[in-house]
């Protein structure tokens, strides 16, 4: 018999898992199911309506504060749609959110923002390569708050100067860096007086560039070589994370970044860099 696997488990695994399910847990769906259909949960929160008194529940809000900007027939209408589906509950005379309603609204709430922000990238960045490694896409709401700042006619050189404003700020830095921008010895020679870290990733080609900056002998630079060419351009810092992204017919794109100061979108930043860093060879 051949052994078929379903991830890392064989099916014969999953059987025995199954049918070893204790029937006290399997009686304790009550009237809704244990799997809630993914159509049925992408119809619940399809709904702006729903997706508003779920939201105000989990924020704390009672019933009356709800009803006082939501027809009364509406959310008694929602809260019984809710309540049926086990997302919401009435606990000592005011409704509530479930533990399940909570968990559900929390990942439909970031797959919303990651899609928002997706759509705002590809409409901002019309003739770019968007990339991001594949697991890092389902955390990309937690850049959401980005702004894209971008070259004016008035301005040219806004995406450079606001870049360099958010640097003087920081203390620490890290950065992929496919391409060279012409300005990295000045940087570099700036940097490193102020800067307690500089940790860049770069390719073999740009490595065999700056390694002629003196800047780059300082004990505060680390550089580390990759091998792959990567399909994006990025700094992330104690203060900020700046995105850039290349044009499909690969060159980049030096009118217009991706910025955030959140700690959410440094946090992505960092983890984005560290994903890198582990493909990259330290060079000494």
């Amino acid at each position: 018999m051949n052994d078929v696997r379903i991830g890392l488990y064989r099916i014969s695994d999953l059987s025995l898992f199954l049918r070893d399910i204790p029937k006290t847990f399997l009686a304790s769906r009550r009237e809704y199911t244990l799997s809630m259909d993914i159509a049925d949960l992408m119809k619940t929160f399809s709904s702006s309506r729903r997706m508003e008194v779920l939201e105000s529940l989990l924020k704390g809000e009672t019933r009356d504060e709800i009803k006082e900007r939501v027809p009364t027939s509406t959310f008694a209408f929602t809260i019984d749609y809710l309540k049926k589906e086990g997302l919401a509950d009435v606990v000592a005379g005011d409704v509530v959110v479930t533990d399940r309603g909570r968990a559900y609204l929390l990942i439909f709430d970031q797959f919303r923002k990651s899609i928002l922000t997706l759509e705002t990238l590809y409409a901002t960045f019309i003739d770019h390569t968007i990339y991001f490694p594949d697991e890092f896409l389902p955390r990309l709401y937690e850049i959401a708050d980005s702004e894209i700042v971008m070259s004016e006619p008035s301005n040219v050189l806004k995406p450079h100067r606001v870049f360099f404003e958010n640097i003087s700020r920081s203390r620490e830095i890290m950065g992929v860096a496919p391409l060279l921008f012409p300005d990295y010895p000045e940087f570099f020679s700036a940097m490193t007086a102020k800067i307690d870290r500089i940790s860049l990733v770069v390719t073999p080609e740009i490595h065999d560039i700056i390694t002629g900056y003196p800047a780059t002998k300082n004990e505060s630079v680390e550089i580390r070589v990759i091998d792959e060419s990567p399909k994006i351009a990025f700094t992330v810092t104690d203060c900020f994370l700046s995105i850039g992204f290349f044009y499909r017919s690969g060159n980049y794109d030096f009118t217009r970044d991706l910025v955030s100061t959140s700690p959410e979108a440094i946090r992505f930043g960092r983890d984005l860099f560290d994903y890198y860093v582990n493909r990259a060879r330290r060079m000494e």
